[in-house]
């Protein structure tokens, strides 16, 4: 078949098709309009990740929980950041088997990572503005800024761009956890 006679049978078909190419047409152009402002709607609503969050899990590791707690541990991994707006938040924590539901120690970890520069400005504002909060105490000599929050049990540290909380004691009674105590867990995460 030469190429004239491969023009011709083309031609022909469009012409005994040309009601269908007059709906076709226009319906593709409009699924691919429609196509590209899903996507470029989905891109603007995507955050802007310029640091990597931090994952809990990888700080207060297995290893460093059976150090404080004991060779059995039970691990709650919710290690995967979330991210809402510019910053991400990590969690992770492990208790020991202690058969008394009452009486279990945990070892918990949330860092809060800002994932572009301004995420870490508003997590360095939200915790100053937490640290200047009552019944907190600011505690020396651990990360960049620490406080202990005696409510909650916690101990807030800002250490490299990151708001790390800790809390480390028995589970069904924050409010009894210590300073001491959580600074050691912190030393443990900081090694």
């Amino acid at each position: 078949m030469t190429f004239e006679q491969y023009a011709k049978k083309v031609r022909e078909y469009v012409k005994s098709h040309e009601a269908d190419f007059r709906i076709a047409v226009p319906s593709v152009l409009i699924v691919v309009f429609l196509a590209g402002l899903v996507m470029y709607a989905t891109y603007q609503n995507m955050p802007n990740i310029v640091y990597q969050p931090a994952k809990a899990c990888d700080l207060l590791t297995p290893e460093k929980a059976q150090d404080l707690l004991g060779e059995k541990v039970i691990s709650v991994e919710r290690n995967k950041p979330t991210i809402t707006g510019d910053l991400a938040v990590s969690k992770c924590s492990y208790t020991d088997e202690n058969p008394d539901q009452n009486s279990m120690v945990v070892a918990a970890i949330a860092v809060r990572s800002g994932i572009n520069d301004e995420g870490i400005k508003q997590n360095k504002a939200d915790f100053k503005s937490a640290m200047d909060s009552e019944g907190v105490e600011e505690v020396k000599d651990v990360g960049s800024s620490a406080f202990f929050n005696y409510e909650s049990g916690q101990l807030n540290v800002l250490h490299d761009d990151k708001w790390i909380i800790v809390s480390y004691g028995v589970g069904t009674a924050p409010e009894a956890n210590t300073v001491e105590k959580a600074v050691e867990l912190v030393h443990k995460i900081l090694k």
